[in-house]
């Protein structure tokens, strides 16, 4: 596989919560070619959020 860079992009905490909340409630139809991009937007998320937020965000 190979990978092709586009530049440095920065997601903002206002792009990350609302597309990971998207990918979340489409976990069942998305190409597993997503699933590490799933799983680094959750990281970036969980350490940003507290249990509290992260509990309410998933709801």
């Amino acid at each position: 596989m190979s990978v092709r860079l586009c530049g440095d992009y920065s997601f903002t905490d206002e792009e990350i919560r609302p597309l990971l909340l998207l990918l979340r409630k489409n976990e069942a139809v998305l190409d597993e070619k997503l699933d590490a991009f799933y799983a680094f937007l959750e990281r970036i998320a969980y350490k940003e959020m507290t249990i509290e937020e992260a509990e309410e965000f998933f709801k």
